[in-house]
């Protein structure tokens, strides 16, 4: 009931009237100003204008008050302030100098906050149990998977650009469904639970938002070597609509493999894949299946072992 209202808000926020939302940009545009920032289109730059939908973001978080927070790509502060309120203490990375300087007065108020500067692709991360961030869209992919391999969280509470928000949480047999697909949903349980629409930023951005809560998998099988699991997934899933025994018999030549090595794959499969499957509608399980066949023929050496 509590994930219906908050949606239901939204909808409303969405509704507001020009001038609210004139009003909202003018506040970015008079930071902005005020900072000397100029938004970048390489960094996916498009700052956050809505007091409420920031609200209703950490509000999903569920924050008791005990928590360790991270936030990436502070921006302005909108979203800061609402977490530090909230959180026993914020940790927020942000690159631009000149947002550092923004998000130092936003700190002023607050005794709870910190901040990182510099990029979140190379700088330590902190030990937190709950990350909270609007991802800078440029570096959506690379950064997701930051989190899910280094980290060691509870939940995250995640603003992705809508197509790449529905590519995390796809399902099985449907066009969205790749290869980030299946490495994400290897690490952690996605779901989608709230819908930002584009006015809600300045600049405004060509696509609406989507905020998804992500939290570590435990349940399901695990490959018994996470490196030949995406080893695999890498080498296959640049042709998602071929069948499977097609694309091993690709992969294998492109690795100089025989590619009749294919048909001892699938008969080791015996089971669980036939080889007719379109690669969209294979699922984690079978594939976690798949790469502890392959572990099996690099351990007997019938497959180079790839990590050495």
């Amino acid at each position: 009931m509590k994930k219906k209202r908050i949606i239901e808000t939204v909808h409303q926020d969405a509704r507001m009237s020009i001038t609210q939302v004139s009003s909202l940009s003018d506040d970015i545009r008079r930071l902005l100003k005020r900072y000397n920032v100029r938004p970048k289109k390489k960094r996916g730059q498009s700052f956050l204008s809505s007091h409420s939908m920031a609200k209703d973001i950490v509000d999903l978080a569920e924050l008791s008050g005990q928590e360790e927070v991270l936030e990436i790509g502070g921006g302005f502060g909108v979203l800061t302030q609402r977490i530090a309120e909230k959180a026993r203490h914020v940790h927020v990375i942000e690159i631009d100098p000149s947002l550092v300087k923004a998000l130092r007065d936003v700190a002023k108020d607050f005794n709870n906050v910190s901040i990182i500067e510099g990029d979140a692709l190379t700088v330590d991360l902190p030990r937190v149990s709950t990350i909270i961030s609007n991802l800078p869209y440029s570096i959506s992919s690379e950064i997701t998977f930051r989190i899910l391999k280094e980290m060691e969280f509870e939940v995250a509470i995640l603003m992705y650009q809508k197509e790449f928000a529905s590519r995390l949480v796809a399902n099985p047999g449907t066009s969205e469904y790749s290869r980030l697909t299946i490495n994400v949903q290897y690490y952690a349980e996605v779901e989608e639970i709230l819908g930002v629409p584009a006015d809600m930023f300045y600049p405004v951005p060509a696509v609406d938002s989507t905020v998804v809560r992500m939290v570590p998998r435990s349940k399901g099988p695990f490959a018994r070597d996470e490196s030949v699991f995406h080893w695999m997934i890498g080498g296959i899933y640049p042709y998602p609509n071929k069948n499977l025994r097609k694309a091993l018999r690709i992969w294998f030549r492109n690795l100089r493999i025989d590619k009749n090595l294919s048909d001892e794959v699938l008969k080791r499969l015996e089971g669980v894949l036939k080889g007719d499957e379109r690669l969209r509608s294979i699922n984690l399980n079978e594939l976690v299946s798949l790469a502890d066949v392959l572990l099996e023929l690099i351990e007997i050496r019938t497959i180079t072992d790839p990590r050495v």
